[in-house]
């Protein structure tokens, strides 16, 4: 899950970038590309709550050996 995130996080940047760029150069951008950069924040999400589930389960297992 924390790939994907991360990889969804990459993706968010670059298309954050492009839209950026086209604030700059004044070229119109479809509105898609604003939607596309909220994957930035999706992917963001998506390594929080793996980063969460790993905690969780290595506390159960240390847990269960103890």
């Amino acid at each position: 899950m924390v790939r994907v995130g991360a990889v969804l996080f990459v993706v968010g940047v670059l298309f954050t970038a492009v839209t950026l760029s086209s604030l700059i150069t004044g070229v119109a951008m479809p509105s898609i590309m604003w939607s596309l950069s909220m994957l930035m924040g999706v992917g963001f999400l998506f390594i929080l709550f793996g980063l969460l589930g790993s905690a969780r389960s290595r506390s159960v297992a240390i847990r269960d050996r103890a």
